[in-house]
């Protein structure tokens, strides 16, 4: 009796699965370990009087109530340097900074990441396919200098995992946190330049 290794193999040779070889190769090389986006409008906004040189990182809160505080403080700070670090490479403003003083021609940033979901890593190695996603989304604001709402909008970032379908995590929560905060700074980006944020 052949064993079903030695049968799989036979059934190769004689090109029975070689079609499902040539369909699950590229699926597996493509991988579902990319990050997606989305962004949504939740208010009509209006560009400020004029163009601003400054953008201040306001108070950026995490609302999530399963979330350690040591975790909050963690995922604050990644959310902050992705925002720095996707500005630090465009000549958007003069100056990001920190803080609650605004200078005249400076807009805040500002907002709630809602929910840090970070899934079941079980599921994303064994089912992949978006089973088990981390997921992590906020709504955020600009004001201008005199506390005028500007724009609001939310994001969200979700990594599907795996290496091809399913298989191990390559990347961290926090670093999705961090991506985060690069699709929010990109978006304000989009908003200044008057450009459809969705």
């Amino acid at each position: 009796m052949k064993t079903i290794s030695t049968r799989l193999l036979s059934l190769w040779r004689y090109g029975s699965f070689r079609w499902f070889g040539l369909v699950l190769l590229p699926l597996v090389a493509a991988g579902c370990a990319g990050t997606f986006h989305e962004v949504r409008t939740l208010s009509t906004s209006r560009q400020p009087a004029e163009k601003p040189s400054t953008l201040v990182l306001g108070d950026v809160q995490l609302s999530d109530a399963r979330l350690l505080a040591a975790e909050k403080e963690l995922y604050r700070l990644k959310f902050q340097q992705g925002v720095e670090v996707w500005f630090a490479k465009t000549n958007v403003f003069d100056s990001v900074i920190s803080g609650t003083n605004v200078p005249p021609r400076g807009i805040v940033l500002s907002g709630t990441i809602t929910e840090v979901e970070k899934g079941s890593s079980a599921a994303r190695f064994w089912v992949g396919m978006g089973a088990g996603q981390e997921r992590v989304q906020g709504e955020f604001e600009i004001k201008d200098a005199g506390g005028q709402n500007l724009a609001r909008f939310s994001v969200r970032r979700s990594y599907l995992g795996g290496t091809g379908i399913g298989g191990g995590d390559m990347l961290s929560m926090d670093e999705l946190t961090f991506r985060l905060g690069q699709t929010v700074a990109e978006t304000v980006c989009k908003w200044l330049h008057g450009e459809k944020l969705e």
